[in-house]
């Protein structure tokens, strides 16, 4: 069975309490794009929150000022312009406070399911279940924005 017509997302962006899970953070999501999970054509970023408790509003509006700033650059502007998000179709994902024995943190903890229409067999987490959901059930027929 085909996969429906789902979001082309034109940047996925985690965002993360601490600088050292960045780089772990950002790899998961190449994983997914080269999974097929996530179209080649979309940036994928793994951003820091700003501050130490921030809250998700905080967090989200440095998300969405990186990717201004990453769209700007692509775009071939010098300076950072708000002008790039008009037409942008952009996912932010947060990760959240970590817990003390979490050890892979909420997004990646495991789920007791498959995923039978997947490229490749794989185990299924939050965030796979998540970038579903968006992708291919809320996202569709949605205009560009967060």
């Amino acid at each position: 069975m085909e996969q429906p017509k789902g979001v082309d997302w034109t940047v996925i962006i985690l965002t993360c309490q601490y600088k050292d899970s960045v780089q772990v953070f950002q790899r998961e999501l190449e994983v997914r794009q080269k999974r097929e999970q996530i179209p080649a054509g979309t940036l994928l970023l793994a951003v820091e929150d700003p501050e130490k408790r921030v809250g998700s509003g905080g967090a989200t509006l440095n998300a969405l000022l990186v990717a201004a700033e990453h769209l700007s650059a692509r775009a071939g502007f010098t300076v950072v312009t708000s002008d790039v998000l008009h037409s942008a179709w952009i996912l932010i994902l947060h990760m959240g406070r970590d817990f003390p024995f979490d050890d892979c943190g909420r997004a990646f903890t495991c789920l007791p399911m498959e995923n039978p229409e997947g490229p490749v067999e794989a185990l299924v987490c939050n965030l796979d279940c998540l970038l579903d959901i968006m992708t291919y059930r809320l996202g569709p027929g949605s205009p560009p924005g967060v």
